[in-house]
């Protein structure tokens, strides 16, 4: 009885597998919209840090300059602009480009200060990643770049930039 019983629950087993395997996919594909990408257009007024590491020693300091972003986005998610170093800082602006998501997810190519002390030059084509996040009234931006930097006599620094800016 025992054994009748197991061959009937392997036969019901195997029939509902079988059942299983036929309510599979019908070869069609549903899509869904693809949500545009975050409107994060504006001057954005903020600071760089600069972090470095020569590689020699391991000599570490930070640099801080006040800065400002500005961003046009397209239905696409393209994003263009500037991004300005302001003084103490040697002041510079750089052109930026790059993608958002619906998210505020945004990456972009921009060069980047250098160090208010020392030979050494800014980054050049850093590419940066972060967000950007609407918090009721107000946007902020926050990104972060890293490059290796060939400085005179001091050899390869590791920059790490950071960006913090708010709308």
């Amino acid at each position: 009885m025992v054994a009748r019983s197991r061959v009937v629950a392997a036969t019901v087993s195997l029939a509902g597998l079988l059942l299983l395997a036929a309510c599979g996919d019908d070869g069609g594909s549903v899509t869904s919209p693809t949500p545009p990408p975050a409107n994060v257009a504006g001057l954005y007024y903020g600071s760089w840090t600069l972090q470095v590491l020569r590689k020699s020693d391991g000599f570490q300091k930070a640099f801080y300059c006040p800065g400002q972003w500005t961003f046009s986005t397209s239905a696409s998610g393209a994003v263009s602009g500037f991004a300005v170093v302001d003084s103490p800082c040697a002041p510079e602006s750089y052109t930026l480009s790059g993608t958002v998501t619906s998210t505020g997810a945004v990456e972009y190519t921009t060069n980047a200060p250098r160090p208010t002390e020392g030979p050494c030059p800014g980054g050049e084509d850093v590419r940066f990643s972060g967000q950007i996040t609407n918090n009721g009234g107000y946007s902020t931006l926050s990104a972060r770049g890293d490059t290796t930097v060939t400085c005179p006599t001091f050899g390869e620094h590791e920059y790490t930039y950071l960006i913090n800016g708010t709308k």
